[in-house]
């Protein structure tokens, strides 16, 4: 009986560790994915506001209006705020990566307590 047990007790070990491995694979693939992305998007911001940045020393002037002053500030808000959306984008796939490595730690404490 004992060594039912035991091929028993090695069958649920050898599940949870591909479980396991299988959960690694995961994560590591959503986090890798929220990293480019996130290293993507911070890029793109910084060359939008470098864009906006040069256009507007180009065309900058001592005598400019406060008009025009306003406009630029007004396309650098718009920069801050896409950088924001990007902020909050790369926070929600943490958050979905941290939902996904409990799921699966669940799945494998399932798979250790099963007798």
């Amino acid at each position: 009986m004992n060594l039912m047990k035991a091929d028993r007790v090695l069958q649920r070990h050898h599940a949870a560790s591909l479980m396991a491995m299988q959960c690694a694979v995961r994560v590591s693939g959503l986090m890798g994915i929220g990293m480019i992305g996130s290293f993507r998007k911070g890029l793109d911001t910084y060359m939008l506001c470098l864009q906006h940045s040069a256009s507007y020393v180009k065309n900058a002037h001592l005598g400019d209006t406060p008009e025009a002053v306003s406009a630029y500030a007004d396309v650098m808000s718009e920069c801050v705020e896409k950088s924001w959306q990007d902020y909050r984008n790369t926070l929600q796939i943490i958050l979905l990566t941290q939902d996904e490595a409990l799921i699966w730690a669940s799945k494998i404490d399932r798979a250790l307590t099963n007798v």
